[in-house]
């Protein structure tokens, strides 16, 4: 965690803050899958908040703890950060999506590369300029112009599993490549 540190955030609770800078397209971190949950149906709605949820390069839908300090990387309408899977090692990565200064807290927004429905929507505090204020958690929820902004950014597993969903949102046809 040399790269980064976690505390206190305005966005909520805890938040991932960078140590250095990091450019456009860097690699930022590692994801840790390493530790399934193994009966999601247990899960309190305390737990619930620490799981990932994904689908890996199998095609196989996963459910892991989420590790520090991932577990802390806040929700924003306009992030600074996203995740990517390396389809021969099966290794998530985060991604700057933009230039991130030493000190910026890293974000990413929940609703990309995820399907679920959420119990309920939660209010956004991101602050973003473009904040949709409320967090739906849900890439086909999302209106089109972020849908259509975030084609480029879906996991290649989410987009294998969803290939039908993402062409019926006939994304690129009516107002040319996303």
């Amino acid at each position: 965690m040399a790269d980064f540190s976690v505390r206190a955030s305005k966005i909520h609770g805890q938040g991932v803050f960078a140590k250095k800078a990091f450019l456009k397209g860097e690699k930022i971190l590692e994801i840790d899958d390493s530790d399934p949950v193994l009966d999601r149906g247990k899960l309190t709605p305390r737990q619930e908040i620490f799981i990932d949820v994904f689908f890996a390069v199998d095609g196989k839908q996963k459910t892991t703890w989420m590790k520090s300090p991932e577990r802390f990387i806040n929700h924003s309408c306009e992030p600074n950060a996203y995740v990517l899977t390396d389809m021969r090692s099966g290794v998530r990565r985060t991604w700057a999506l933009k230039n991130i200064r030493m000190g910026d807290e890293l974000t990413w927004d929940y609703a990309l590369n995820i399907w679920e429905e959420w119990t309920g929507p939660v209010p956004c505090n991101c602050r973003a300029e473009n904040c949709r204020r409320i967090i739906r958690g849900n890439y086909f929820t999302l209106p089109r112009e972020i849908q259509r902004k975030y084609l480029p950014l879906l996991d290649e597993p989410f987009k294998k599993r969803f290939t039908k969903e993402i062409q019926s949102l006939n994304l690129t046809a009516e107002h040319g490549p996303a």
